[in-house]
């Protein structure tokens, strides 16, 4: 009988099983739902208006849209492991209040995870939404079925404001006003709903693109049972993991919201859209 593989094989195991762990848990939570809930909108949007794309057109939009919600499905795989690293080490509570301590640090081995997942995040979010812009720009017509271009803010921005000189209608006016006022916004409302989480994101992408890293602060005021300090890499004062979570939470809240806007349909709760 062969033995066992050993050494690197187990190795790789460990971290399959890891991942596939990861998957299984993503797959149970409600943005993959969600992305299901706004296939089914577009779909209904498409097949009660069939004269208001050519078949091409059409093909194009359901081709972007799935591209957009895989890279969505991409962001919360990210930040789930920002997250078990967060959980992890908050389960090193217990040790610290048995010996006394008042804050719980984190080593150098764990920060390179942490970076490793956050920087993570913040790739698969900017590359979710630069594709969605994409994609409105070929549902709301505005750009020839034949582009192979990138998408950039400022071509975006640009795109959009030459439709409206053009030819101006209201739901371009509407996805032009959403994304100056709760995704490029002047100011954040609230730690968990920014409205300017696409300015911070696309700050921090440069950063970790265009530099060798992001460099951390350590002053998190979040305190855990027995008023010990999560001690955990802050921006502005708010740990990684709920830094990053209000981030994914514009983006899943800018599909929700112009969903509506797009297929003129009333967003539905619950895990499927009932037609």
């Amino acid at each position: 009988m062969n033995a066992k593989p050993t050494g690197v094989f187990e190795t790789s195991e460990k971290i399959t099983c890891g991942l596939d762990t990861l998957l299984l848990t993503t797959s149970k939570r409600s943005t993959d739902n969600s992305g299901q809930k706004v296939s089914t909108m577009q779909e209904i949007r498409l097949q009660s208006n069939p004269d208001t794309y050519t078949a091409e057109r059409a093909e194009q939009i359901r081709y972007y849209l799935k591209a957009v919600l895989y890279k969505f499905q991409l962001v919360t795989l990210s930040l789930e492991q920002l997250w078990a690293l967060s959980e992890t080490k908050r389960t090193d509570l217990f040790s610290a209040l048995e010996n006394s301590f008042d804050r719980l640090d984190t080593s150098d081995n764990e920060l390179l995870l942490i970076s490793f997942a956050f920087e993570g995040v913040l790739f698969q979010v900017m590359a979710c939404l630069e594709f969605y812009m994409l994609y409105l720009c070929f549902f709301l017509q505005i750009l020839p079925v034949d582009y192979r271009g990138k998408m950039t803010t400022s071509k975006f921005f640009t795109t959009l404001k030459k439709a409206q000189k053009e030819g101006p209608t209201k739901k371009t006016a509407l996805v032009e006003k959403y994304f100056n006022t709760k995704v490029f916004g002047e100011d954040k409302q609230d730690a968990w709903h920014p409205n300017n989480w696409g300015t911070l994101l696309i700050s921090l992408r440069d950063k970790v693109a265009h530099r060798d890293r992001l460099r951390p602060s350590f002053d998190s005021n979040e305190t855990l049972i027995g008023k010990v300090v999560f001690d955990w890499p802050t921006l502005n004062g708010i740990t990684y993991d709920r830094f990053n979570q209000s981030i994914e939470n514009g983006l899943f809240c800018l599909l929700k919201e112009l969903s509506s806007v797009l297929y003129e349909l009333e967003w539905q709760p619950g895990p499927s859209y009932k037609c």
